[in-house]
This record gives structure tokens, sequence and C-alpha cells, in this order.
């Protein structure tokens, strides 16, 4: 039985040892650094994601989350008297243009940059990264493809292989047997991995994706037919891996033609806008979440007040998760400095992060589960098994 619950309305060179250190909460983070920083040259920390274009939303509040750590960090006397200064680069979702401007963080001398925020950005830069030895964290580069990596990338969020199955097991739970996979090839590298995992789970459990459609997000894309040929197949349900934007137009189409079809979203379509972009057609489509809506802890709380007071809004996934991930780094740099903040990175097994203790296994890979929604009446409500 599956039970819901309504949101809330506020809604140096040198080893650090072979035994893995726990990262400190928040508190002690900001605690101790002294009244004001000093004159000393800033530390400069990158931040490479898309501000404009079809993903600009997951850029500009991942963007944001890292700034007001950033204002946090240096509120509270900096790193080692040193306040920290973030520079930010547009990666345009294309290949070509976030190597270059990751190269110019490198120019600036950035001791480890945040992001990309998609996963294809993460593909398209990781051998750049892997060639400087610059630590790079990214916020939501969930795909498989970096999992069990020795490697200079970091993420603060799980694998999709995980997050999919779980989807895919609600899916299961509800009576679905017969399922078709969507996903959008310009993101392919998560997309393509949220719905072969999705697939794994489907066929394990007694049912079978009966067909797998692709796109690729463009303007002037006609979802319409791509709706028509999902709502053709004889199918009880679909999982669409896609922008929020996307989804919610190609969610639309399909409940035009086919009311009553199970529709299933990635964890890429939920974000904030995404409630209000199709009205009611959203409701009863399940959402994979990053976190955790319903929290209530204080310091999530907190967060809330200060980011909307910051930013005139409400911090979404890109947000929660782009302050963990300049965390993570912050408290890397004050254990062991510029020099050894690689080899402490891979040290860290605990993160206490905006919402909850983010647990990371020896690669760097994090651990921490995604959630499940459903929208009903324009806003996410919970969903427990």
């Amino acid at each position: 039985m599956h039970l819901l619950r309504e949101a809330s309305s506020d809604g140096g060179t040198g080893s650090t040892g072979r035994r893995p250190f726990l990262l400190a909460t928040g508190a002690a983070l900001l605690a101790g650094a002294g009244a004001a920083c000093s004159t000393k040259e800033p530390i400069r920390v990158g931040f490479l994601g898309g501000l404009s274009g079809r993903v600009s939303d997951l850029g500009i509040g991942g963007r944001n989350g890292a700034q007001l750590a950033v204002d946090d960090l240096n509120a509270s006397g900096g790193l080692a008297g040193r306040r920290l200064e973030l520079l930010t680069r547009d990666d345009e979702q294309d290949g070509e243009v976030a190597r270059k401007r990751l190269g110019e963080l490198y120019d600036q001398r950035v001791d480890w940059v945040i992001g990309p925020m998609t996963s294809t950005m993460a593909a398209a830069v990781l051998p750049l990264v892997n060639e400087r030895r610059v630590p790079m964290i990214s916020p939501l580069a969930g795909a498989n493809d970096f999992s069990g990596r020795d490697d200079a990338f970091f993420r603060v969020v799980s694998d999709s292989a995980a997050s999919a199955r779980q989807q895919a097991q609600a899916m299961l739970a509800r009576g679905l047997r017969r399922i078709v996979t969507v996903a959008d090839t310009k993101n392919a590298v998560f997309t393509r991995n949220w719905v072969a995992s999705a697939r794994e789970r489907i066929d394990g459990g007694g049912g079978m994706v009966v067909q797998a459609l692709e796109f690729e997000a463009a303007p002037g894309l006609k979802f319409l037919e791509l709706a028509q040929r999902i709502v053709g197949i004889d199918a009880d349900g679909v999982i669409i891996a896609a922008s929020a934007t996307d989804s919610a137009v190609l969610v639309q189409q399909v409940r035009r033609l086919r009311e009553r079809m199970f529709i299933a979203l990635s964890v890429w379509a939920g974000t904030e806008e995404l409630p209000a972009l199709a009205g009611r057609a959203l409701d009863g489509v399940l959402v994979t979440q990053f976190f955790d809506r319903f929290n209530t802890a204080p310091r999530w709380l907190d967060f809330l007040a200060r980011y909307g007071k910051r930013f005139g809004e409400k911090p979404g996934y890109a947000a929660v998760n782009g302050y963990d991930a300049l965390q993570m780094g912050a408290v890397a740099w004050r254990a062991a400095g510029r020099d050894g903040l690689l080899q402490a990175l891979r040290q860290v097994r605990e993160l206490d992060g905006l919402q909850r203790k983010l647990q990371f296994d020896a690669f760097g890979d994090c651990l921490a589960p995604t959630y499940l929604t459903v929208v009903k009446d324009g806003r996410y409500v919970a969903v427990t098994a």
C-alpha cells in the first residue's frame, strides 16, 4: 500500500593518513576561523554549468547554491583566514565549450571546480579533469559511467542505476507490466543509463519494456508526434527521462491522447517549476527527487529562508547539491590545503549535508538514496511504501 502525505507550504602536501576521516558538521566547519578574513589572496573555486539555454535552471540553481556556501564560509572567516571567490563559467551544454571554459578556470588557478550539472557535460570534460588533477565535484552528474573510478571526479548524488530501479519497482508494485521508455539523447549519458537501469528492474520483476524511444531536445521538436508514437504502443506505462520543460510538454500531449496512461519522470525533471508547467495533466505523475522536499530539520529550514532572501525564489535540487558540493570541497581543503586536496577528498566517507549525512565509497561516489513523489493539485506529494 502506498501512503501519501502533503508537502509543507515551506515547501599542503602531506599524508592524510590511511584512516578515513569524517567531515565535520556545518556548524563546526563554519566555526573557529576568526572574526574576519585577512587580505591574503583568495581561494578560487570554479563553477562550470549550463547558465543559458534549455537546462539553465540547473546551472543557475547550482551556481546559487555554491555561492551561498561561499557566502557562509566567508562570513565565518573563510578557510585559514582566506576568503573564497567563486568563478563561474557557462558550458552552454556543449562539450567543446565546456572543455574551453574549464581550461579558463584552470588558467585562473582554481583549487577545485563545482560542476558540471549534467552527465553528458561531465563525460565531455572528464579526460581534461584527470589530466590536470584539479578535483571536480559535481552536484548532479549521476550517470553510472562515473562509478567505481579512481580519478579526480567526485559527486554528491548517487548514480542513476539505484534511483531508476527504485522508480521501476514502484511501477511494478502498481501492477504495471508493459512499459515504454523515452530518453532525450541531448543528455544521453544520463538518460540512457536511466532507462537501461529501469529496464533491468522491470525485466527482472516480471514486466517488460515493450519499446525504447529516443528524441533529441531542440527548438521546434514535434512533441505531438512523439506522444502519438507512445500511445500507439500497447503499454500501460511510460518512463520519460528528460528535462522538466520537455517532460511537461510531453506529458500534456500524452494525456490529451490517452488520459489514464501511467507516467513516471526521471530525477532530472523534478524541479521547482515542473508542477506549474503542465497544469492538471501532471496529476498522478510519479517523479523521482534528489532531495527530501518535506524535510523539517532546522538547518534545512534556515537554508530555505536564507536562499529565498538572497535569490528571491525557493531552492531546488540543483541549489541544494551545489551548496553541499562546495562544502565538501571546503572541508577537505581545511583538512589538507590545496596540495593535498585530491587525496583528502578520496578519504571522505561522510558529509553533513543540508538535509542529511551523505555517505561516500572509496571512489568518491555518493551513496545517498533518492525520494519518490507524485504531483497532485499542482504540488509534490511524498510517496512512502
